[in-house]
């Protein structure tokens, strides 16, 4: 149970996961989900959210050559894909959790059992 836990908290205290939980909360406090697929459309965001998770990898999360004590610039940059993916991935499901806690259920049940009853009166045998 303790393995959970442990694996649960180093997941969310990610600084990618931290970043794009802050950056969907910005995201959905500014503009809304009536705009979230305009705003992922736009291909600029993928290019800043690409420079947050570059300078992350950049000043934190070097990446060294085998038995030395120098960085590899090259899987430095390469392993900032890693990181932007794991924070657009984060966006995509903090926003999505979103609409679907905040998602007016009872209505779209009270409708469907509305339909169900209208279709339980409807003549099963056909007129001619």
């Amino acid at each position: 149970m303790f393995s959970y836990v442990k694996m649960i908290l180093l997941i969310i205290l990610n600084p990618m996961v931290l970043a794009g939980l802050i950056i969907s909360y910005y995201f959905l406090s500014r503009y809304g989900l009536e705009n979230y697929r305009q705003i992922l459309g736009n291909p600029n965001i993928y290019g800043i959210l690409w420079l947050i998770a570059l300078a992350y990898a950049l000043f934190f999360k070097h990446v060294y050559k085998l038995d030395s004590d120098k960085v590899d610039w090259w899987a430095t940059i390469k392993s900032s894909f890693g990181h932007f993916l794991m924070m657009f991935v984060t966006i995509i499901i903090a926003c999505s959790i979103y609409y679907v806690a905040n998602d007016n259920w009872s209505s779209k049940i009270d409708r469907y059992a509305r339909n169900q009853k209208a279709q339980d009166t409807l003549p099963t045998e056909r007129v001619r």
